[in-house]
């Protein structure tokens, strides 16, 4: 007999943004403390509020155990410099609902946090853009001396000679 996960929800900021409908009983949400916070700030109050009154919003902090497997993954994708805390709190998040038997989705249009959760096989859905094709394993690096390393943060000062870190893409995988 298999019993059939329950679906739930993890939203970001283009999630309320977007007015995703939300009406169906059955809908569980979840996010953050930190992006909690972000929707706060962003004019996001009233859904907000509505969401939790009723029930249909959990805001869950996750582990730390999470939080440090995202960082790794985003690290070794070269996504790490593109992911705020809130984002990584949500991909942490996410991590951490799909250990406890629930059928995970994100709602967001960031496409860091889309190529992370691919790479850790959790599911995504764009709020209003179209999602990602491809998985993309970045490389950060220094065009006018050539200077690599992974911990770069893009946009930031070359420590060899102080040119702005650019970012390519060194490996697509479609999906």
């Amino acid at each position: 007999m298999t019993t059939h996960k329950p679906h739930i929800f993890i939203i970001d900021t283009s999630a309320l943004f977007n007015r995703i409908n939300y009406a169906a009983e059955d809908i569980r949400l979840a996010t953050t403390p930190l992006l909690e916070k972000e929707m706060h700030q962003k004019g996001l109050k009233d859904t907000l509020e509505l969401l939790l009154a009723t029930d249909k919003l959990q805001i869950i902090e996750p582990t730390a155990a999470s939080l440090e497997k995202i960082h790794k993954v985003a690290m070794q994708l070269g996504d790490l410099s593109n992911l705020s805390d809130p984002d990584q709190q949500l991909l942490a998040l996410a991590l951490d609902l799909s250990h406890q038997d629930f059928n995970v989705v994100i709602i967001t249009d960031d496409y860091s946090i889309q190529n992370v959760a691919r790479r850790l096989s959790i599911s995504y859905k764009p709020a209003s853009h179209p999602g990602i094709r491809e998985v993309i394993k970045w490389e950060t690096y220094c065009s006018a001396c050539g200077h690599k390393a992974p911990k770069l943060v893009h946009k930031e000062p070359c420590p060899v000679c102080g040119t702005p870190i650019k970012r390519r893409a060194v490996r697509k995988q479609p999906i």
